[in-house]
């Protein structure tokens, strides 16, 4: 198995994790079960497993966007074709906002001394980054 096999592998494995986590995170959350926004293991994971994937996911976007030689086909054209926008342009952006989401919903989190508005605002940052997670998410390569 050569080195990007290995890498889409754990492309495709970090998200069960990922989502495990990022799901406790919310229900403790919404629940007011955090009680130190700065130290919770649940929300520490979360960034990791994001940005993990996060970084595995532009490492593969990029080694495919030369590999298929799109870099040398008119904008217009990836555009046009559905399969090709979704894997260039829909998915990755999408789950880079949600990555920006989480980790602006935890950063500010750690800010706010009252604890109901940090539990409060993790959920509110979390719950839309899982919204934008479960739509861009191409789940027929899943299962």
């Amino acid at each position: 198995m050569d080195i990007m096999e290995t890498i889409k592998m754990i492309h495709r494995l970090i998200p069960f994790p990922f989502f495990i986590v990022l799901l406790i995170s919310i229900v403790r959350a919404g629940l007011h079960k955090i009680p130190n926004t700065k130290k919770d293991l649940f929300l520490t994971l979360t960034l990791i497993f994001a940005h993990i994937q996060l970084l595995i996911g532009l490492v593969l976007l990029i080694k495919k966007y030369y590999v298929l030689g799109l870099a040398n086909i008119p904008f217009e054209a990836i555009m046009g074709i559905k399969a090709t926008r979704f894997l260039f342009i829909e998915h990755p952006f999408t789950l880079i906002i949600a990555v920006i989401l989480i980790t602006h919903g935890k950063g500010k989190a750690k800010n706010i001394a009252d604890n109901t508005k940090a539990n409060k605002t993790i959920f509110w940052y979390f719950t839309v980054a899982l919204i934008l997670i479960v739509l861009a998410t191409p789940w027929g390569k899943f299962f």
